[in-house]
């Protein structure tokens, strides 16, 4: 594995490493430290969960669920599962629900484990992550109300990671997703921006990610993703590419990065290139993710009967 595949797939829950747990005994009797079991444990489900082997990622957070029942770290990622199938294969209203319903318990435990110690870090970092996550799907699905709502609980705690180091790379994508969502909001909803005193326009929301995603950070990556996504969703379909191609070359096996590729160069008239990434999609075959095979199958056919016209 290399060290931006790792860098990666480490990186929404790198602080991980922050944990200090007592130590336990192991069966024969010797000293065992229970961070480490959890260490190893999580990298393994991100592992799977990068991986798109989302059955072996879910069966790993559930050992850590039934260990560690007020952790919200295996509920986060159990709630990024739909997630990224919503920003990147289909953004259905199911998959919406499914992600807004897991990330809740996320939310509440992290609200928690904050309260008893409001200097911890990581949770104020996964805490903005979840809002402005669940900002920009309610977004997405027009619900701008509430997509303000928690896009501004989330910058609230991205400003607690600011007033640490405004120049931390995760609390600029925080930032700049929460820009791009105030920026985006329709005309006749300016009124509720203003209530709280923001202006900003998307083009903000994109120079904080940028800033994030080019930053030697673990964190520099999810910013591509998130770039990858908005200049597809704003129409900037080479800027999308840009990030594509960074982000599969990193990952080539991650079939959701490779499919959102696809549908790019589609759109970009780059049929002969899209068809090949759609092939290479088929034949990893990645049985956790049906959908993306049964699509990528359809889009071939399509793409080849207008190729021969």
């Amino acid at each position: 594995m290399t060290a931006l595949k790792f860098n990666f797939m480490m990186s929404i829950a790198i602080l991980v490493l922050m944990l200090h747990m007592p130590l336990v005994s192991d069966s024969t009797g010797s000293a065992k430290s229970e961070t480490d079991w959890y260490d190893e444990k999580l990298n393994q489900g991100i592992e799977a969960f990068y991986q798109t082997d989302w059955d072996r990622a879910n069966s790993i957070f559930e050992e850590i669920k039934n260990r560690h029942p007020d952790d919200p770290r295996p509920y986060f990622f159990e709630s990024m599962m739909p997630f990224l199938e919503y920003f990147f294969i289909e953004q259905s209203g199911e998959l919406a629900n499914d992600f807004l319903d897991k990330s809740e318990k996320a939310v509440e435990l992290s609200h928690q484990k904050l309260e008893k110690q409001s200097s911890d870090t990581t949770m104020v970092l996964m805490l903005s992550g979840l809002y402005g996550y669940r900002g920009l799907v309610a977004a997405g699905q027009g619900e701008h109300r509430i997509a303000l709502q928690s896009g501004l609980k989330g910058f609230n705690y991205t400003r607690k990671l600011l007033s640490i180091d405004s120049n931390r790379p995760d609390a600029r994508i925080g930032k700049g997703m929460f820009y791009y969502m105030v920026g985006s909001v329709p005309s006749g909803m300016k009124w509720a921006t203003n209530i709280f005193g923001f202006s900003a326009d998307i083009e903000d929301g994109f120079a904080e990610l940028k800033i994030a995603a080019n930053s030697n950070s673990y964190i520099s990556n999810d910013a591509k993703m998130m770039l990858m996504y908005l200049y597809e969703k704003e129409g900037r379909l080479g800027d999308a590419l840009y990030y594509a191609n960074d982000l599969t070359n990193t990952l080539p096996d991650n079939v959701i990065f490779l499919f959102k590729k696809a549908e790019i160069l589609e759109n970009l008239g780059n049929r002969e290139d899209a068809i090949d990434v759609y092939k290479s999609i088929i034949t990893h075959n990645n049985t956790n993710l049906d959908l993306i095979t049964v699509k990528s199958r359809k889009k071939i056919t399509e793409l080849e009967k207008i190729t021969l016209k």
